[in-house]
């Protein structure tokens, strides 16, 4: 069997992260991640027959380019990443390869099709078939099956076309032990040229946990990776680190879940492993602000932590509630103080738009960016992704104000009208709050003495004009 996996090029030159409910520009985090998932099911492809993998976030090639390179392969599968932001281009990707490669199967997989399901097929002509949830087992069955039938077989998790129809099997039940999943295949992509924006070393994703207990109206990850907390073993985490370092060189990692610091007794552990084995390591991670205590950062930043992502989401205590956050405003402060306390530098991620937004609560949010003490910011716009309870509830008040499926982008620009404020607005609070934090005289200063390569330089304006994106109008789906 002859697989081929490919990240693919876009119809307008766009770069776009496509790890899990990870769907948005390179820009607008002035670094390209690596395909964590597709390596990962490469090194299940392996099993089956050769694997070749392209990322074309970093190999920059073009439609064409790439088309000749899974031509000239001759694949029997043909996998084609996809994202919500990205599915135009990753559909007629997909068309294109269906329409070059007789006989080859195109699959996708990813939030785009758990999420909408038959819909998502029925949009994508190219693709055959279509992995719903999360894809390492139904990837493994399917080639297993694949090899000995030589046709798509139905089966639990998958989603493929019989004439005009679309089947689906049963939903699959979560993986229970992650620990079965094997590492990343690092050796078919370019380890080399995924670098973090301040400092130019490569880095790489390594998946320590899955899934989220809690149940943010907002939220798409405890429907992806469900509401139990599943942790790999301390030692498959370690393991895939010392093989980062000894094989590819990789001594920057992000630590790819949830709420580390949910399960203290794991996280503490962890980093006292990191340190007996003496790694040499730098991480960021993310958490909850009501979920971390001075200890586990203290152990945190011995172990290499630099940066730690809180999700505040907003700093209206009305909002707050309004999406079930079950956290406090005070609580948010005490972290960030906290973190600057034990010299944790971290990065808050906040969210305009969500239902209760107004022009009072937007500030209010926007005026904590400024003073809170945090060391870095994303902010997004709320976005309805169907099957959460934000989803739901856009429908039956009629907030959508969509064209397709990619303007579900939570980097890009709104796509609900809730009343009290417009789509306009959110983008215009969104942009302010860029402004107000990263045009600072204090923070421009601090960023000029990091920047030491042209490269970094670059990155820099890339991700200033990707603040400065204008808004556009958009219609219902």
């Amino acid at each position: 069997m002859r697989l081929f996996l490919v990240n693919p090029p876009t119809i307008d030159g766009e770069k776009y992260i496509r790890e899990g409910r990870c769907m948005q520009s390179v820009d607008s985090w002035a670094a390209i991640w690596p395909p964590l998932t597709l390596a990962i099911l490469a090194s299940i492809g392996k099993k089956y027959g050769e694997v070749r993998l392209i990322d074309c976030n970093v190999e920059n090639l073009s439609s064409d380019e790439t088309l000749q390179e899974i031509v000239a392969f001759k694949p029997d599968i043909v996998v084609v990443n996809a994202t919500f932001p990205s599915i135009d281009s990753d559909a007629f990707f997909a068309k294109l390869v269906k329409d070059a490669c007789a006989g080859a199967i195109v699959l996708g997989f990813g939030v785009f099709f758990t999420l909408l399901e038959e819909t998502a097929l029925r949009d994508t002509e190219g693709y055959d078939v279509a992995i719903i949830g999360e894809p390492e087992e139904t990837f493994d069955e399917f080639l297993a099956e694949f090899q000995d039938k030589g046709k798509v077989s139905p089966m639990r998790g998958l989603m493929w076309r019989e004439g005009k129809e679309i089947k689906k099997g049963d939903p699959r039940p979560f993986i229970e032990d992650l620990d079965t999943i094997p590492m990343a295949s690092r050796d078919l992509i370019k380890n080399e040229r995924y670098q973090l924006p301040h400092n130019g070393h490569p880095f790489t994703l390594v998946n320590v946990a899955r899934g989220c207990p809690y149940l943010c109206t907002f939220c798409i990850a405890n429907i992806y990776y469900g509401k139990k907390l599943r942790h790999h073993s301390i030692d498959y985490v370690l393991n895939e680190i010392e093989t980062c370092m000894t094989q590819h060189g990789i001594k920057d990692f992000l630590f790819w879940e949830e709420i580390f610091t949910l399960d203290k007794a794991f996280g503490m552990g962890l980093c006292d492993e990191i340190m007996r084995r003496d790694l040499d390591i730098s991480w960021a991670t993310t958490t909850r602000a009501d979920q971390v205590n001075e200890e586990i950062l203290m152990k945190m930043k011995d172990a290499g932590c630099e940066l730690l992502g809180l999700g505040i989401e907003s700093c209206s205590q009305k909002i707050l509630d309004n999406v079930q956050k079950h956290e406090t405003v005070d609580q948010i402060k005490q972290a960030v103080a906290l973190c600057k306390k034990v010299g944790m530098p971290t990065m808050g991620h906040f969210i305009f738009g969500l239902p209760g937004e107004t022009e009072e609560t937007a500030q209010e949010t926007i005026n904590f960016l400024a003073s809170s003490g945090i060391d870095y910011m994303q902010c997004y716009c709320a976005v309805p992704y169907p099957k959460t309870p934000l989803g739901d509830m856009a429908k039956e008040k009629g907030w959508l104000v969509a064209e397709r499926w990619s303007d579900y982008d939570f980097g890009g620009r709104s796509v609900m009208d809730i009343g009290a404020v417009s789509p306009d607005d959110v983008d215009r609070y969104r942009k302010t709050a860029f402004r107000k934090f990263y045009m600072r005289p204090k923070f421009i200063l601090r960023q000029l003495k990091v920047i030491t390569s042209i490269r970094q330089f670059l990155q820099a304006v890339r991700f200033t004009k990707w603040m400065k994106t204008k808004p556009k109008k958009t219609k219902a789906p």
